[in-house]
């Protein structure tokens, strides 16, 4: 068959990668609604048939208590808003996730919450942003660097891109902080 009809000779046909950005920042417009209306306002949530019950479920396995489900997003720490763009995602059942500096705003114990979460993910491609050095280095498997507006990808943890590109370690220290 062609390119056009989906799919090449020897491939299964092609299929929706999914994607959610999850980042802490609450869109304005949205602030004002309940966490359990938030999460449902979302076209992919109501698209894939996924019920008021089903979004009240999700927040109370990731901790939001019946008086947070009814509360307004406004009301919600930075970390919990986290936790409500996290738990959105999760009921999304994403390909990739693409996290905006996932421990921002998180005490000790939900830090903990997320790194399990993010090494759990099996068959989910997690691409993130952070300053959190302890987080990355305990989730990744990957490093991918820009360098000279080229990416180049390196396995391992974040220690064992250091130990590979020695240079890196200035990423991390406030010394470096201007760069």
């Amino acid at each position: 068959r062609s390119i056009a009809e989906g799919q090449i000779d020897g491939f299964p046909p092609a299929t929706e990668l999914r994607t959610v950005f999850v980042e802490a920042d609450i869109l304005g417009e949205l602030s004002h609604l309940t966490c359990t209306d938030y999460v449902l306002a979302d076209e992919r949530i109501q698209a894939d048939g996924i019920t008021r019950e089903m979004v009240r479920d999700a927040l109370q396995t990731n901790h939001f208590n019946t008086k947070m489900l009814d509360d307004g997003v406004s009301t919600l720490s930075g970390g919990w808003r986290m936790k409500l763009a996290l738990s959105r995602a999760m009921l999304l059942k994403a390909d990739i996730l693409l996290m905006d500096e996932p421990t921002n705003h998180l005490d000790v114990m939900n830090v903990a919450w997320v790194k399990d979460y993010v090494k759990g993910l099996d068959h989910v491609t997690g691409i993130m942003v952070s300053h959190d050095a302890g987080f990355l280095d305990e989730v990744c498997t990957h490093i991918i660097q820009i360098d000279s507006l080229k990416l180049k990808m390196f396995p391992g943890n974040l220690t064992n891109f250091v130990n590979k590109v020695p240079e890196a370690r200035s990423y991390f220290e406030i010394s470096a902080s201007k760069q």
